[in-house]
């Protein structure tokens, strides 16, 4: 166990050396977490700015989220950073752009989606979330 622990924390280290991501698991509730370490660009900036914080019961403890606008920012770069073919990346996108729909900024997801290259990408996905 110990050694799994080391090679976890030197995993962890290496992440967020490389300002990459790392994930954790909530086991009570069997959710996974994606940590991603902040980087030094304009979207990273506005990303970190919206940045929500929620109340996770039963201990009362908080956590910062992403905005579901900046979720489906960072995917689809993810996706198309992957080569446009993980179905479980395009799947999330459509699901927050369904689950979010009456809350979602448009303005801010079309001017971000134009400075990040991938307008065309969300257009796609807006039409497959109905």
């Amino acid at each position: 166990m110990a050694l799994l622990l080391g090679e976890a924390l030197e995993a962890l280290r290496d992440a967020v050396t490389r300002r990459g991501s790392w994930n954790i698991f909530h086991l009570p509730s069997l959710t996974k977490v994606d940590l991603f370490m902040l980087r030094e660009s304009p979207f990273d900036a506005s990303e970190f700015a919206r940045r929500r914080r929620i109340v996770l019961p039963p201990e009362g403890r908080g956590l910062s989220i992403k905005s579901p606008e900046d979720t489906v920012l960072r995917k689809l770069l993810c996706f198309r950073d992957g080569g446009e073919n993980s179905t479980s990346q395009w799947r999330d996108i459509v699901q927050v752009l369904r689950v979010s729909a009456g809350v979602l900024d448009a303005s801010y997801l079309d001017e971000w989606a134009g400075r990040l290259g991938v307008a065309a990408l969300l257009a796609n996905a807006r039409e497959a979330a109905g």
